[in-house]
């Protein structure tokens, strides 16, 4: 590394035959307004006080020698040198004469006079930004401004540093002494040899200031050390950059890397993730571009849907956008990889996530949290699919797993789900809401378009009925008819008028929502017909609503079922420690995830970490306090102190010692105790196991 410090136009710029270019992994130009006015003042005061300005550093590494051509790429610095190159064109375009432009032009281009290097138009210029800013500034210097997009950054600040020379230019100064200016910048030129790691300096580098953006990390890690950037770039980065949408870039990367690890990657330590995940694969930068590539068409179509699925598929994946199930991507990567593989056919998959949205939409009617929902389908595809034969019978391996499922993330029949849809407030899940109260209405007719529709209580929600309502309802029990039914699905339907309609009286709102202009028939068809609104008639309306909505998200049950029971072993909850005893585990399942295990002690320190992961300031306040977990042990569970614990585990990297030396039921109640701090609920946790009962004891 050799590290200078010298005036950015004379000893960085100024000197012919170098070209800086801006490597594609680096961010667009991007300077403000604000930052282009302070460098521009800065500048004006240096000239008139005679003084240098420091302007920061430039960073920079030799990129290659062609035609007499010194190439180098710029790590950092690049929104610096970039705005000094668009004031050096403002200069040359108000110079007062010829001389003044050759000057400035001369510190712009490389130069050949003669002819004799055979420069090529493309190395004339001394700055080459990334592709999209490249072609702006190309533009630009060749007097192009009819071409040039207006929105651009560069041509934004190019109009700027116009307008703030001019200004100076009409209080009597000249373009050369603002040159002059320019000329008395100074920046550490920092050039990096051979044996530096520009990838680690860049990061160096970046861990101040603006942070970079998970995407950002995991292009430049890729794409800074390959010789082969450019064209990497443009066949993988950009084309899934262009898929996914640089806005949903770090969701997708969370998702894609949670498909390859052990617990789940936070952004905040996803891209050592990332790394762990591309040395471990043993990856080349093309590889692992392919792959994220692949990836990234896949999440497209989860997101905005693609004609090539067909439309039965696109609406599927667009109805659980609308609920926002979008922790079933998880799964979805290695079902679209069966199908683009030809392990199943188009029906199959259609068959699939059909019955991931009705999943979906009675799970959320009865209400079950959905706390385990990404642990579930992290682990599904391994656990369905464990025995590859499963694939066979592709959709029903998928629903006998579920309707197997002993935990809370089991599939509610239709008896469950029915009670559910006639007893919970649906109105709270607002799109839900909306989702089912469009589709009874739409089923067997022409589409209704309900974007400009709102919910609309047929009884009002105001505490304070009016008499009329309160005779209606029962003058004794309306406050307990409101407060039973308000939100319940008898009493919603859809409206045009909401705002409108308000606490008017029955026999007013029957008029007003039967009008031509909402449209809506079929959630209306019984309300117009009744005399009285009260908890009978919404009774009756929510018995017949509740039957559409389960004929319209049946659960098609499978042709054969598959069976997912060992013989060997049995799931139990930490309802009953007890039950632990003289049990070997298998696994256990926290949240959705399912971790193999072989015994308790390592079940105990696996759910820890993962706890640890969750939240690691609980399991640090115990450790410090020395906390008794349990009430009636005199055991400390966690501590710094290697002489308080019951046995000598290290947590990780930190320096908690954790005790594990329990016995099975011990190691239950810590568990249960465990969930309760962390207010998980003993339904999120269960674990399968085989007895190991001596001869002529009881099984617990």
């Amino acid at each position: 590394m050799k590290i200078d410090k010298g005036r950015i136009i004379n000893d960085f710029i100024e000197p012919n035959k170098r070209q800086y270019a801006i490597p594609v992994y680096q961010r667009n130009y991007e300077w403000s307004k604000e930052q282009c006015v302070k460098l521009f003042e800065d500048i004006v005061q240096a000239y008139k006080k005679d003084r240098t300005h420091f302007c920061g550093s430039v960073v920079y590494a030799p990129l290659k020698e062609e035609q007499n051509i010194h190439y180098y790429i710029i790590i950092d610095g690049q929104q610096r040198l970039t705005t000094i190159y668009l004031l050096l064109k403002a200069l040359i375009d108000l110079a007062e004469n010829d001389a003044t432009r050759e000057l400035i032009a001369e510190t712009l281009f490389n130069r050949d006079k003669f002819d004799k290097f055979a420069i090529d138009k493309a190395s004339k210029l001394k700055l080459k930004p990334i592709k999209s800013d490249d072609n702006q500034l190309r533009l630009l210097m060749e007097n192009k401004y009819d071409d040039i997009e207006k929105n651009s950054g560069i041509w934004r600040n190019y109009e700027l540093f116009c307008s703030l020379v001019q200004a100076q230019l009409d209080a009597g100064m000249y373009v050369k002494d603002i040159y002059k200016g320019v000329e008395k910048l100074i920046c550490a030129s920092i050039l990096l040899e051979q044996e530096d790691n520009a990838q680690e300096m860049f990061e160096r580098i970046n861990s101040t200031g603006v942070p970079l953006s998970l995407a950002d990390k995991i292009r430049n890690f890729v794409l800074m050390t390959d010789v082969d950037q450019e064209s990497l770039y443009e066949n993988y980065w950009l084309k899934a950059e262009v898929l996914v949408h640089r806005n949903n870039m770090t969701a997708f990367f969370l998702d894609y890397l949670n498909t390859k690890v052990d617990g789940f990657a936070k952004e905040e330590d996803a891209y050592e993730v990332f790394k762990d995940v591309y040395r471990k694969g043993k990856y080349t930068n093309e590889s692992m571009l392919k792959e994220i590539l692949h990836y990234a068409d896949f999440y497209h179509t989860f997101l905005y849907g693609d004609k090539k699925y067909g439309d039965k598929i696109n609406s599927l994946l667009k109805s659980l956008q609308k609920l926002k199930q979008t922790t079933v991507f998880l799964f979805l990567f290695p079902v679209f990889d069966d199908y683009e593989n030809e392990v199943i056919g188009l029906k199959e998959l259609e068959k699939v996530l059909q019955f991931l949205l009705h999943y979906s939409i009675r799970r959320l009617i009865c209400e079950i949290g959905s706390n385990s929902l990404r642990g579930l389908y992290k682990t599904l595809y391994a656990r369905v699919f464990a025995r590859t034969e499963n694939k066979q019978h592709y959709y029903d391996t998928i629903v006998s797993f579920f309707q197997q499922l002993t935990s809370k993330d089991a599939l509610p029949d239709d008896k469950t789900f029915i009670l559910a849809l006639k007893q919970n407030n649906l109105y709270r899940k607002n799109a839900l809401c909306k989702f089912l109260l469009t589709a009874i209405e739409n089923q067997g007719k022409e589409q209704l378009i309900t974007d400009n529709l709102t919910i609309e209580h047929i009884m009002p929600q105001n505490k304070n009925l009016s008499t009329a309502w309160q005779k209606m309802l029962g003058e004794d029990v309306w406050q307990s008819v409101q407060e039973k039914y308000l939100h319940t699905l008898g009493n919603l339907t859809l409206t045009a008028y909401n705002s409108e309609l308000g606490d008017k009286p029955f026999d007013v709102k029957q008029k007003e929502l039967d009008d031509v202009k909402t449209k809506v028939v079929v959630l209306y068809s019984d309300v117009k017909e009744c005399t009285v609104w009260n908890a009978e008639a919404i009774e009756l309306r929510a018995d017949r609503l509740a039957d559409i909505i389960v004929k319209l998200y049946p659960i098609e049950q499978p042709a054969q079922t598959i069976s997912f029971a060992d013989p060997r072993y049995k799931e139990y909850t930490c309802d009953d420690p007890d039950n632990a005893t003289y049990k070997a585990p298998n696994y256990y399942v926290l949240q959705g995830e399912r971790v193999n295990t072989t015994n308790f002690a390592e079940m105990l320190r696996s759910i820890v970490s993962r706890l640890y992961e969750l939240d690691s300031s609980i399991i640090e306040e115990m450790a410090r306090n020395n906390e008794r977990l349990l009430s009636w042990s005199q055991n400390v569970v966690f501590s710094y102190d290697v002489n308080e614990v019951y046995g000598d585990y290290k947590l990780g990297d930190t320096d908690i010692y954790e005790s594990t030396g329990f016995s099975a039921a011990h190691i239950m109640y810590i568990i249960r105790a465990l969930l309760d701090k962390y207010d998980i609920e003993w339904s999120d946790f269960a674990y399968s196991a085989r007895s190991t009962k001596p001869s002529g004891k009881e099984e617990q």
